[in-house]
């Protein structure tokens, strides 16, 4: 498990918070595309991608919680709390 975090602490207008998750959606979406494109032999395989799209949706899952007034600790430990699958790199 990579445990080396970053915690972020961020105050964002309403905009700001709209262009950041807009930002996380437009990420999570390409590589979900990377991984469709993958099957077809281009770039690194589909788990690798799969995996990345599934990163990219807990941490946009994070930053609506949190913007919905959840308690910080409680949202950072689910995200330590996932299967190893959610936040590791699989193996090739």
């Amino acid at each position: 498990m990579n445990t080396h975090r970053k915690n972020i602490h961020l105050s964002l207008s309403y905009d700001q918070y709209d262009d950041l998750t807009s930002a996380l959606e437009t990420h999570r979406d390409r590589l979900q595309q990377f991984a469709l494109e993958s099957v077809n032999g281009f770039g690194l395989d589909t788990a690798y991608w799969s995996h990345r799209v599934v990163e990219v949706q807990d941490l946009l899952e994070a930053v609506h919680r949190l913007a919905a007034g959840e308690n910080p600790d409680a949202v950072k430990q689910d995200l330590q709390n996932l299967p190893p699958e959610s936040h590791e790199n699989p193996s090739s």
